[in-house]
């Protein structure tokens, strides 16, 4: 799976910023991906006792797949607003693949010295740079470009056991012990702190909408606890409250920075959630540590979110000055003014027909007696 991720990525990428989801588009990112990583290895071929390198592994690995996604999804809206046929659109993309293919593989020796610079630097201070990489992340992540940064320094940057490239594969496949690095952090924030943070929203949602308001936060506490998924707590409160937020990002890169102070390694195949945090344990460098390190930032998260959200009034779920339906109609038959007397009859008649009330006609004047003359 992860040896194929520059092809999902490519799929993903096109997808995503396809507004009508066009199946022809997909197909043309696939196409496209295909073109680029022939072209770079034409112009980087492979050693011969590494031809069955997957694609993860060869040249930029799975920034290809994202190149290749953004590229067809430029040129198919240009082309398909011109009412180009499908095969027509095809050889575009397909002829703007090479080209773009044939850049990158002339790029590559000079962009691959720099990245394998920069993840030796990272790695070398791994407390600085996990750090920093994890605030960028975290602040990247409302905007949807933290794949990024996650793209590169987990399957691109850094060279490990065999070969291997990346921090994720570095740890799996390589079982390196240095791999890690940029993973390892998030443990103690999707297991820990993210889940208190949405325990601490739910304390301070107003009474009449707590129950609701549990209901959606116990889900996505579960999620993050136990598969890691963060972004359902993450942004319900990355706007509304967003100077909660930033001290999000930033404790994130605390998390990343201490874990490998501690030199605690552990990286993951789908997210920081507890499900890989039992699969990995048995590769992992001194995993137990990371159970109380998550409970101290389950505590420090409850304390800042509950303190804040009541200190500032944040406008987190229930607390938006919204309130149930139910508790409006509630409202709205105990706010009048005194009792009603019962309807009258006709009143009650009326109402079954969806008519107007009756209204009393009042009797006719008699009309008075005119005088007659008569004639002699």
């Amino acid at each position: 799976m992860l040896g194929y991720l520059p092809l999902l990525f490519a799929v993903g990428a096109v997808f995503g910023l396809q507004r009508d989801r066009d199946p022809h588009a997909v197909l043309a990112a696939i196409v496209a991906y295909l073109a680029i990583s022939h072209a770079c290895l034409q112009l980087n071929p492979l050693p011969s006792d590494k031809l069955d390198t997957p694609p993860s592994q060869q040249p930029y690995g799975a920034l290809i797949g994202i190149l290749a996604g953004i590229l067809v999804a430029m040129v198919w809206r240009r082309l398909t607003a011109r009412k180009l046929p499908p095969f027509a659109a095809h050889a575009v993309v397909l002829v703007a693949a090479l080209l773009l293919g044939a850049a990158l593989g002339l790029a590559f020796p000079a962009v691959n010295e720099g990245l394998v610079w920069l993840a030796k630097q990272l790695t070398a201070q791994a407390v600085i740079g996990g750090g920093v990489f994890g605030v960028l992340n975290r602040a990247l992540l409302p905007i949807g470009l933290h794949q990024i940064p996650n793209t590169i320094m987990w399957f691109v940057a850094g060279e490990y056991a065999n070969g291997v490239r990346g921090d994720i594969p570095g740890f799996l496949v390589a079982h390196d012990p240095a791999a890690g690095s940029f993973t390892t952090g998030f443990y103690p924030i999707a297991c820990g702190a993210l889940p208190a943070a949405a325990i601490a929203m739910w304390r301070t949602a107003l009474p009449e909408q707590r129950k609701r308001t549990g209901q959606l936060l116990g889900t996505a506490a579960l999620m993050s606890f136990c598969f890691g998924v963060t972004e359902p707590i993450e942004l319900l409160f990355a706007f509304a409250a967003w100077p909660l937020y930033m001290a999000h990002a930033v404790l994130t890169g605390t998390s990343l920075a201490l874990v490998n102070a501690l030199g605690i390694k552990e990286g993951f195949v789908f997210s920081a959630g507890a499900l890989d945090f039992g699969l990995n344990f048995p590769i992992a460098t001194r995993p137990i540590l990371l159970v109380p390190i998550a409970a101290a930032y389950a505590a420090i998260y409850y304390v800042l979110f509950k303190w804040a959200i009541l200190r500032f009034n944040l406008a987190t779920p229930g607390r938006g000055g919204t309130h149930a339906p139910e508790d409006d109609e509630h409202a709205a038959g105990t706010h009048q003014a005194g009792p009603h007397p019962p309807p009258t009859e006709p009143e009650e008649r009326d109402r079954d027909r969806d008519l107007p009330p009756a209204v009393a006609v009042p009797p006719p004047r008699p009309q008075p007696a005119h005088a007659h003359s008569t004639e002699e």
